[in-house]
């Protein structure tokens, strides 16, 4: 699988965000349930096996627990839904959150991701833009219903291509 685009960054006085935009050749009710339906975010989100609730209403909980890790459960709480096109929720830092935003296209749908972070010099460090980017590079094969598992040598190369950023870069 080769990389996607990089995403933008927007870097801020509170911190910056970053937003990835794709055009996927799939409908907007499919892409609505690859990004809010359990089972189905498990395809290409977490980048080990997860156990993962939503509870889809605003104030619901989107929860990644990690059966076979010690890692610690991800809960984000969701703060703005209107579906299938608005899922906005908390992410893993204080003062994080996610948007997710889809737009019915002629072939498809437009999807466009903004992460927004109080330190995004952190989030870089953290590898959570690298995460992102790679998580929406394996949504089309989950979309496409052949999910790829995660390669840690694609990562890698992500990894790579994201170097410049700490130095001040403007595209992530």
């Amino acid at each position: 699988m080769s990389p996607s685009p990089t995403g933008t960054i927007e870097r801020t006085p509170e911190g910056g965000q970053v937003r990835f935009e794709r055009s996927l050749a799939f409908p907007i009710d499919e892409v609505w349930a690859a990004i809010t339906e359990p089972e189905r975010l498990g395809d290409w989100w977490p980048p080990m096996a997860a156990q993962i609730t939503v509870d889809l209403r605003e104030g619901g909980r989107i929860v990644f627990g990690w059966p076979d890790t010690d890692f610690p459960t991800m809960e984000f709480t969701i703060m703005r839904l209107d579906p299938p096109t608005l899922l906005e929720h908390t992410h893993t830092s204080p003062g994080s959150w996610m948007r997710w935003e889809l737009e019915a296209m002629d072939g498809g749908t437009r999807l466009l991701a903004t992460y927004s972070v109080p330190d995004i010099d952190m989030a870089i460090e953290r590898g959570d833009l690298v995460g992102l980017h790679y998580s929406l590079d394996r949504l089309v094969p989950a979309l496409a219903g052949s999910p790829v598992g995660w390669d840690n040598d694609a990562f890698q190369e992500l990894i790579a291509a994201y170097a410049q950023i700490g130095s001040g870069s403007p595209h992530a």
